[in-house]
């Protein structure tokens, strides 16, 4: 029997802002070639910014770099082709959806899953599981 259902929001459950979308904007900077490298520290402060072509806008200006809406909008869609879970098989064009994050400690009895009401997706996330 379900007793409870949680919707997650990014950052709540597992910290998918600093494991997940961070590394997904430095992959984009690499990709492209800018030589920006967002550690922890300075992801944090950018938060702030709220919206992903919003961050990289802020950011740019904040080092002096004006950067054309057309790149920073290809910055942000190769940012969100290097996120987890958007990934897509290259050979096939199917999308791939790889295993959540894992739950942050200190959360047990944590129910987590990546297909809503579909009976066995589900997994308790207690102390044995973290």
């Amino acid at each position: 029997m379900l007793r409870a259902l949680i919707f997650d929001v990014d950052g709540t459950l597992a910290d998918t802002e600093r494991d997940a979308h961070r590394p997904a904007f430095n992959a984009a900077f690499r990709e492209f070639g800018l030589g920006w490298e967002w550690d922890p520290e300075l992801y944090a402060e950018l938060l702030a910014v709220t919206g992903g072509k919003e961050r990289i806008r802020f950011h740019a200006e904040r080092i002096g770099v004006r950067l054309p809406d057309d790149l920073v909008g290809a910055l942000h869609a190769a940012k969100t082709r290097h996120y987890p879970g958007d990934r897509h098989h290259h050979d096939s064009g199917e999308r791939h959806r790889p295993a959540p994050p894992q739950p942050r400690a200190g959360r047990p009895g944590v129910v987590r899953g990546d297909r809503c009401g579909r009976r066995g997706a589900r997994q308790e996330a207690g102390p044995g599981h973290l």
